[in-house]
C-alpha cells in the first residue's frame, strides 16, 4: 500500500511516522524547500506543543455539535503518550507543555529524524495543482497512491507556505468549504488616544460583544497598541470578532481593567476612601493609561473618593471596570495563528476523518473546518487528527 501525505507540517509529519511500517510506502510532498516551517514560528518560536487542559470545548466550528465525536478522551490521552514517547523529557510551565530545549527546532528536527529513520520519502519543492481519483489517487498526473491525506493547513502565516490553494481542489472533488477567515488575531481600532497608550501590558479581562450581545471573556496580559488591542487573551476572542466584522455587524470589545479578589476588595473598599481619584488610579495603573482614564471620567484628579457622588462614583466604575474600544479591523492571514474555516465538518467520517465524498481520501490538522484557542490546543489537533487517521489506515 502507497500512502501520500500532502502537507509536512506537524499534521502531516506525525501522521507520517505513526503510518510507516515494513509493509507500506509513505511519501510527504512538501511545498516549501523544507518540512516543518510553520513549527519552526509556533509559539514565538518556543512551540506550545500540549495543554493540559485539553477538552473538546476549546476548538470551534462551524459545526461545534461534531466537535466532542472527532476530539475524544482517547485521542488526548493516546497523543500525550506519543508526545512523551517521541521527545522523552517535556517542560510543563502552567499546564502548557514545551519541549525541554525551549526551542521549537527541536520539535521540528525530532520529528524529521524520526521520519528519516522510519525510511519515509519526503520530496519538497512540490507544489500539489490536481488530484484525480479513479482505482488510485493521480497527483498533478505524476504520482498515484492508494490512501491520500491532506495536511496542508489552511490560509494563515502564508509565508511558511499555507496559502489555502488545496481549497479550490477539494471543493472541485465535491466538499464544502467554509470561508477561510483569521483567527487569533490582534484587533485593530480608530481610537484618538491609541498613540497614549501605546507600549503598555496589563492584566485584564476581555469580552467581545457582538451587536450589543456579549459574546466571550478572556482573562490575562492584555497588550495596549498604537493600532488597538493584542496579547493571548485578545487573540482567544478575536474569531467571533473577524466573523462578523466580515458580516457587517458592529463589533465592541469591553476591558475590566481591575479584577480584585474577595481579600483584595476588602482592602480596596477601606483604603480608596482615604485617597483621591488620581492616588487612587496611581496605585494600581501605568501613568499613560491614568491619563486616558482620566479624560473620559470627566472626574476631578483631585478629588477624594469618600466626596465623590454616586453618579461620578459609577462614572469611575464604568471606566475601570467596563472601558469599552469599538473594533474597525483585525490582523490579516499574516497576522493569524491559526484559519478558522476550511472543509466542512459534514463531509467527513468523525471516527475515522476520512472524506465521506471520497474513499480512501483523509483530511486533518488545520484544513478542517477546526480552530483552538491559542495555548497549545492547534498542535494539539494536529497530533490527535493525525493519529486517528493513522489508526484506521494502519
Amino acid at each position: 500500500m502507497k500512502i501520500v501525505i500532502v502537507g509536512g507540517g506537524a499534521a502531516g509529519l506525525m501522521a507520517a511516522i505513526n503510518i510507516k511500517n515494513d509493509n507500506n510506502e509513505v511519501v510527504i510532498l512538501e511545498k516549501n524547500e523544507e518540512v516543518g516551517k510553520k513549527i519552526l514560528v509556533t509559539g514565538n518560536g518556543r512551540c506550545n506543543l500540549w495543554n493540559f487542559d485539553m477538552h473538546y470545548s476549546k476548538y470551534n466550528s462551524s459545526n461545534p455539535e461534531l466537535l466532542d465525536k472527532i476530539i475524544t478522551p482517547e485521542y488526548e490521552d493516546d497523543a500525550l503518550n506519543k508526545l512523551v514517547e517521541l521527545f522523552s523529557i517535556l517542560k510543563n510551565k502552567n499546564n502548557y507543555l514545551y519541549p525541554r530545549s525551549n526551542k521549537a527546532t527541536t520539535v521540528r528536527d525530532v520529528l524529521l529524524h524520526v521520519c528519516n529513520k522510519l525510511g519515509v520519502e519526503i520530496i519538497t519543492n512540490y507544489t500539489v495543482t490536481s488530484i484525480k481519483k479513479t482505482d488510485k489517487f493521480i497527483i498533478n498526473n505524476d504520482i498515484t497512491c492508494d490512501k491520500l491525506i491532506i495536511s496542508c493547513g489552511g490560509k494563515s502565516l502564508p509565508i511558511t507556505g499555507s496559502d489555502g490553494s488545496i481549497y479550490s481542489i477539494l471543493k472541485d472533488m465535491g466538499h464544502t468549504i467554509i470561508e477561510p477567515l483569521p483567527s487569533l488575531v490582534p484587533l485593530f481600532a480608530n481610537e484618538s488616544y491609541l498613540n497614549k497608550w501605546n507600549g503598555i501590558r496589563c492584566d485584564a479581562k476581555v469580552t467581545s460583544i457582538i451587536d450589543g450581545k456579549k459574546i466571550k471573556e478572556e482573562s490575562g496580559e492584555l497588550q495596549l497598541t498604537d493600532y488597538g488591542i493584542s496579547g493571548i487573551c485578545v487573540f482567544n476572542i478575536s474569531r467571533d470578532i473577524v466573523k462578523a466584522l466580515n458580516e457587517g455587524k458592529n463589533a465592541n470589545v469591553q476591558i475590566s481593567f481591575l479584577e480584585l479578589g474577595e481579600d483584595e476588595k476588602v482592602y480596596f473598599e477601606l483604603e480608596e476612601k482615604n485617597n483621591t481619584v488620581y492616588e487612587l488610579l496611581l496605585k494600581v495603573f501605568d501613568k499613560k493609561l491614568i491619563k486616558i482614564l482620566l479624560d473620559k471620567m470627566d472626574i476631578n484628579p483631585d478629588a477624594y473618593i469618600k466626596s465623590l457622588t454616586t453618579k461620578e462614583m459609577s462614572r469611575l466604575a464604568d471606566y475601570i471596570e467596563r472601558f469599552n474600544i469599538n473594533i474597525t479591523g483585525h490582523g490579516d492571514f499574516n497576522k493569524s495563528q491559526v484559519t478558522q474555516g476550511g472543509v466542512s465538518l459534514e463531509d467527513i467520517n468523525p471516527d475515522t476523518l476520512e472524506s465521506k465524498k471520497i474513499k480512501d481520501l483523509y483530511l486533518i490538522g488545520e484544513v478542517l473546518d477546526i480552530d483552538g484557542d491559542c495555548g497549545g490546543y492547534n498542535l494539539g489537533f494536529a497530533w490527535m487528527s493525525a493519529l486517528k487517521v493513522s489508526d484506521h489506515i494502519c
